[in-house]
């Protein structure tokens, strides 16, 4: 479904009642101003559509909703634009709907331990208000200074931190959500303990509003670990970091992060800082970094000695600590400087975020390298590594001709078929989209796809809402 080619005066009448509904000067159709939000993180791709509507309560998104229903105008709801799956990307034209006028923190309770929040707050600043309060949001994505809080829950975000504390499905309780009809329902309740009725609250939480658009969340708050240090350790071969990570698994040892950085990343993300980097020396192949966080300092320094006697057996090299502010910017500046360095001077990537069983870390991303190699094509490996999430990029040029674009593209195909064969799955937490879902067939049977879909179709069976993605 596209309406671009309708008439001039269809779209008059499409501006004039979107605007009774939010005002005239947050329905915008200047495409220079458009031209922004047709794009987010993905591979510089960009669409055009029709009309930006920025509506400021629930209610609006609800009116909004219901026009184009009526209308059969395609809605692709938006975040920070921060993903790379092309989730926010309006393929089909018409109305991109913008939510970042819903931007309040409405309660934080800190007996009940939850935040109520609408869907436009950017993350970073939610993590701030809280743990003003003593309280801890722990799900914090790197994008977490320009991502909204509705987006990380239709993608099911999850962080360097998912290793202990898990991904954002575990800490949302409730949510206030617009159907494609323009009603608007509650998924659950804020409590933590609920069994009333059919649980809507996870068939909403990575859904990438093809479902519905998210306006209000209810998260789930724990407190906050007052009590931290980062380790960094450097390695001979990536097979030792990964052995050395297959051993802190073992030896019960529960971190907040263990982030692995493997060569080729390590070496152009210190060439793109231009700066001298701990560990960033001749001899090293890979680095892990590991958040310890605890509620006192003796299981602090206790969990500082066990990691540090199983790093110990893998690496000669020292181990670095890093316990003040400065010392943790310091440690983590490459990990977090790697997505800059791999997009700069003409170059892109393809972010694959496969998700594979721990056991098959060091021989998933052999594999990985060896299929890069047979098409000729680079790829950096980095990412969480307890979890067995990594992300491999396939680095890539911005402006590739169509011989190059088929290469790549095998060659990721070849990627996912080894990882589905071997039980991993396609995303560990950046979804699906547009970009992935090609791949969707090799992971599910026929059957769960037209589950799938039959769900898509009872809930929007004019399918308006970000038409084309996913399935």
């Amino acid at each position: 479904m596209r309406v671009s080619n309708c008439s001039v005066s269809f779209w008059q009448e499409a501006v004039d009642l979107l605007s009774d509904i939010c005002g005239p000067a947050h329905v915008l159709t200047d495409t220079d101003i458009l031209y922004s939000y047709g794009q987010d993180e993905t591979l510089g791709l960009n669409f055009g559509f029709d009309i930006l509507v920025k509506p400021g309560t629930a209610e609006e998104v609800a009116a909004i909703v219901k026009t184009c229903n009526e209308l059969r105008i395609p809605i692709t709801p938006r975040g920070g634009g921060s993903g790379v799956t092309g989730g926010a990307l309006p393929i089909q034209g018409g109305v991109v709907v913008s939510l970042e006028r819903l931007n309040k923190i409405i309660r934080i309770d800190e007996i009940n331990g939850y935040v109520v929040a609408e869907s436009g707050v950017i993350t970073a600043e939610l993590c701030e208000q809280v743990e003003q309060h003593g309280l801890y949001f722990p799900v914090q994505p790197s994008s977490k200074a320009y991502s909204f809080i509705g987006g990380n829950v239709a993608e099911n975000a999850g962080s360097i931190h998912s290793c202990r504390y898990g991904t954002t499905a575990q800490y949302v309780l409730n949510l206030e959500v617009v159907l494609p009809t323009g009603a608007i329902i509650w998924t659950g309740a804020n409590v933590p303990k609920n069994a009333t009725g059919l649980n809507l609250t996870p068939l909403f939480v990575g859904s990438e509003g093809v479902l519905g658009i998210i306006t209000k969340v209810v998260y789930r708050l724990i407190r906050r670990p007052e009590h931290e240090v980062t380790l960094l350790a450097g390695f001979e071969t990536m097979e030792a970091a990964c052995n050395a990570v297959l051993a802190i698994k073992q030896a019960s040892i529960s971190p907040a992060a263990v982030e692995l950085i493997g060569q080729e990343a390590l070496h152009l993300t210190a060439a793109y800082l231009n700066r001298t980097l701990p560990l960033v020396k001749e001899g090293i192949k890979a680095h892990l970094l590991i958040g310890l966080q605890e509620v006192t300092e003796s299981a602090l320094l206790h969990a500082m000695e066990k990691t540090g006697s199983v790093l110990e057996k893998y690496t000669t090299e020292p181990i670095l600590a890093g316990t003040t502010a400065l010392e943790k910017e310091q440690l983590w500046k490459l990990r977090f400087s790697i997505g800059a360095a791999l997009s700069g001077k003409g170059k892109t990537y393809r972010d694959i975020d496969i998700s594979i069983p721990l056991s098959l870390l060091y021989q998933y991303i052999t594999k990985v390298e060896e299929i890069a190699a047979s098409y000729h094509l680079a790829v950096a490996c980095f990412g969480h590594a307890l979890d067995g999430n990594l992300h491999t990029m396939i680095m890539l040029e911005q402006h590739m001709g169509p011989q190059a674009e088929a290469k790549a593209a095998e060659a990721v195909k070849n990627i996912y078929a080894y990882a589905i064969a071997n039980g991993g799955v396609i995303s560990g937490e950046h979804g699906i989209g547009m970009l992935q879902k090609e791949f969707m067939e090799v992971q599910f049977s026929e059957d769960h796809l037209a589950l799938s879909r039959s769900i898509k179709r009872l809930l929007d069976p004019r399918d308006i809402l970000n038409p084309g993605k996913i399935f």
